[in-house]
Formats: C-alpha cells, sequence, structure tokens
C-alpha cells in the first residue's frame, strides 16, 4: 500500500461523509461526531504504531483501517437517527457493504484489502474470534484499541451534554435514563469481562461498561497513552462515590499497573 492510495481514500472518505451534512443541527452535530472521531483516530494510530514499531507498510495499512472503520456509522444515522447498533444494524457490516458497492478498495492488494475488511467487520463486537491469526488478528486487535482510546475522549467531552441534554444521549446512545447503574454491568467488570451493549440501559450503565474495555485492551503501548491523558480517571469522575464504584476502580487500576508494570 502506498501513501498515495492512503490520501485517495482520505479524499473519497471525507467527500463521502460531507453529503450527509444537511440544515439540521442535531443531525449535523452528531455526523460531526463521528466525522471528528475518525480524525482523531488516525492521529492516534500514527501514535501507537510508532510505539509498537510498525514499518512505513504496517502504518498506512493501519491508519486505512481506522480511517474506514465507522463508514457505516453515516448511513445508519441517516436511516435511523440514532447510532445503537442495537435495534438498527450492525456498523461494521453496513459500512463494508458501501466500500463494496463503492469499490474503493479495488485498487489494493487482495491480502490488504482482506486485513481491512476484516478488522471493519470485528472492530465493533464483543470479542474476537479465538481462531483469527497473522495479520488479520493484529489489525482487528489495534483498530479496537484505537476505538476504544477516542470513545473514552467523547465520552469524557460529552457526558455533561448528554447528562443536560437526554434526547442528545438517546441518539447517540440509544438510552436517555442518566443516574442509576446495573449491578449486573458491576458483577461483569469486576470479573474481568466485557459487556454486550443490550445490556447498557444508562449513561452510568455505559462509563462503567466503557472502564470495563480495560480488561479489552491489546496492547500496553494503549494503556499507557490512556494512563498519560488520565482518560480512567476522568471517566471515573462521573460515576456516584460509593462502596460499588470504590471497588471497581481499585479493581482497574490494580489491572492497569500489574500489566503496564509487567512491560517496563
Amino acid at each position: 500500500m502506498t501513501k498515495k492510495q492512503l490520501e485517495d481514500l482520505k479524499k473519497w472518505f471525507f467527500g463521502y461523509v460531507a453529503t450527509f451534512y444537511n440544515t439540521d443541527a442535531l443531525t449535523n452535530e452528531n455526523i460531526k461526531l463521528k466525522e471528528d472521531h475518525t480524525r482523531r483516530m488516525c492521529d492516534d494510530t500514527l501514535i501507537i504504531t510508532e510505539t509498537l514499531g510498525f514499518n512505513n507498510e504496517q502504518k498506512l495499512l493501519a491508519e486505512t483501517i481506522s480511517l474506514l472503520h465507522d463508514t457505516g456509522r453515516f448511513e445508519q444515522y441517516k436511516r435511523y437517527k440514532t447510532y445503537n447498533d442495537v435495534g438498527t444494524e450492525n456498523h461494521g457490516l453496513l459500512g463494508l457493504q458501501i466500500i463494496a458497492e463503492k469499490k474503493i478498495l479495488d485498487g489494493l492488494d487482495s491480502k490488504e484489502k482482506e486485513i481491512i475488511e476484516t478488522a471493519i467487520r470485528l472492530h465493533g463486537e464483543k470479542d474476537l474470534p479465538k481462531e483469527l491469526a497473522g495479520d488479520k488478528k493484529l489489525f482487528s486487535q489495534l483498530i479496537r484499541d484505537i476505538d476504544k482510546l477516542d470513545i473514552y475522549n467523547v465520552m469524557i467531552n460529552r457526558l455533561d451534554d448528554f447528562r443536560k441534554y437526554p434526547e442528545k444521549a438517546k441518539t447517540t446512545l440509544g438510552f436517555s435514563e442518566k443516574d442509576k447503574y446495573s449491578q449486573t454491568i458491576i458483577d461483569a467488570v469486576m470479573k474481568n469481562q466485557t459487556v454486550s451493549y443490550e445490556y447498557i440501559k444508562t449513561l452510568n450503565d455505559m462509563v462503567i461498561a466503557i472502564l470495563g474495555w480495560t480488561f479489552d485492551i491489546n496492547f500496553v503501548a494503549t494503556l499507557k497513552e490512556i494512563q498519560k491523558r488520565k482518560l480512567f480517571d476522568k471517566l471515573a469522575s462521573f460515576l456516584p462515590d460509593n462502596d460499588d464504584i470504590r471497588k471497581l476502580i481499585t479493581h482497574i487500576r490494580q489491572h492497569v499497573k500489574k500489566r503496564t508494570a509487567a512491560n517496563q
């Protein structure tokens, strides 16, 4: 893959996204949310891949995946006015349909194309298939890490807004209840389990679940970047101060400390 090919894909992608803006302020806000998410992910991809020692070709491939991973989000919002896959459709699969229809990967090497498509298809799944291996596994793990890294950032920047304007939370996340949380989700995170979206019903559930993503971070480089930006602490500050939450935060911090210390 060449830098020219990546630049051509960027030109196509941002031109495609531009077609979804209209005169509705809430629509434009939500389209910009995902466009900005993609831009930051491309930037973070360069940071993480440099830390991991990727070569130039690997960096180009990784950035391409970050660029295209949420292609389906824009059509999803147009059709359903929400980004919640539960009750609508899988945005990764929708993105692959659009990419195939537009034939934008047809000029790439077949192996590269297969890696990109696999990573896009799997980036939003609860877990990666156990049989996944080689570059498909590597790049699928990477996009999931970088996606989580920026979703932490998005949630921190929008939680206050979501609490003030429940209709925005309903549109973006699929629910508007703000203050409650589920003991089931607390229990799952305490067992180092990731939480499926269908079990998330409130903003607090979402915060707890994404804090629990810590146990699904694949690379220590990602954990260290999350630490550097103080994303865990900022997210945790939105949760109630009680025994359940304190135990949860302590459990997560101990896990992060153990993983990062082992990689010094």
